[in-house]
């Protein structure tokens, strides 16, 4: 039955494909936001007026309405106030924006010898705190939406640790599979309509085998899961040169194959600038120059756009007149997918 139902989803979406190419894209480009949030210990930047994005009168009205998901980090909501995220879903609720969270969703290993992976590796995290983060959102009166998984593969399978860090577990997809479940599981207990996605970066298309890899990776989740993968998000890390460029253009048309197979649902490209831009300005420019190389000179069309930044730029998140703030670059990618859009 079920190799029944994937080969008639497969007919439709090639079907779909078809009327796509000859006459356009079906439906806009839905855009995300993400911007930088973080509190002690996080690593991670936080524009300056993030919390003031959450005020009635926040001045990105226009944008806002252009903006489908607002995207939170796992490692802000683990350790905000209360009432910080109570401010934050009281007025995306208002605005009728989903919430998204990105977080890692493999628990930490108890036993692997030698030791390998945990919480000092990005895309780790427990159990405990997929329910803590849950717990919070819930409080507030909302609801998580989605649950981008923080590269899973990549950290799971291909990572190699850092000289003298944590070194990476290497395991078998399989494996992965295995240690991302119970997280999810906790997330899809306090919202069992929640959607899983996945975020992985553009270097996986240059890992032997990766083509079969990926495709054991949604297959397992969606045997795993009963549905195949709300979307997969390319990330791009355009300071390492051009060939990750020319390995995110592999992965891009490998995910338009597998989307066809109704294995993912929904393919997204995060578009952000670098961390060595040295002002705003560089930053956004960047960003603008990658929406252009792959919506412009590649002809991609991303179901998904993830407008974010984790680095220290840019400084600001508003107002959306300002054209070096990232509600500004949502404006942008607003008027360069929508034709029309004021």
């Amino acid at each position: 039955m079920r190799k029944q139902r994937r080969f008639l989803g497969l007919i439709i979406s090639i079907h779909l494909l078809l009327l796509s190419a000859s006459f356009g894209s079906l439906s806009a480009t839905e855009i995300w936001i993400a911007p930088q949030a973080s509190v002690p210990p996080s690593p991670l930047h936080r524009a300056v007026d993030f919390l003031d994005m959450f005020d009635a009168d926040a001045p990105w009205r226009k944008a806002a309405q252009a903006v489908t998901v607002f995207q939170l980090y796992g490692s802000y909501l683990e350790h905000a106030p209360q009432d910080q995220v109570d401010k934050i879903v009281k007025n995306l609720n208002e605005r009728h924006i989903a919430i998204a969270v990105e977080a890692g969703v493999m628990n930490s290993p108890e036993r692997i010898n030698p030791a390998c992976g945990g919480p000092a590796i990005e895309g780790y995290s427990t159990t405990a705190r997929a329910k803590l983060i849950s717990k919070k959102i819930k409080s507030a009166g909302g609801s998580i939406a989605y649950i981008a998984m923080d590269e899973p593969l990549w950290f799971g399978r291909y990572y190699k640790g850092r000289p003298g860090k944590q070194p990476g577990c290497r395991l078998p997809v399989g494996q992965v599979i295995d240690l991302v479940m119970p997280v999810l599981q906790a997330y899809r207990e306090a919202f069992p309509a929640v959607r899983i996605g996945d975020i992985e970066p553009s270097g996986v298309a240059y890992q032997p085998e990766w083509q079969e890899e990926l495709r054991q990776w949604l297959g397992g989740l969606y045997d795993r899961l009963g549905s195949s993968l709300a979307f997969m998000h390319l990330d791009v890390p355009f300071a390492a040169g051009p060939q990750q460029v020319t390995a995110a253009r592999r992965f891009f048309h490998q995910l338009e194959v597998l989307r066809a197979e109704n294995l993912i649902g929904d393919i997204g490209i995060i578009y952000n600038g670098m961390a060595k831009d040295r002002t705003d300005k560089e930053w956004i420019d960047s960003a603008k120059s990658h929406i252009r190389l792959f919506e412009q000179e590649y002809k991609f069309r991303p179901q998904q756009a993830i407008i974010q930044s984790w680095t220290l730029r840019p400084t600001h998140a508003m107002p959306e007149t300002d054209p070096e703030s990232l509600t500004g670059l949502v404006l942008y990618y607003a008027k360069q997918s929508r034709p029309g859009a004021k």
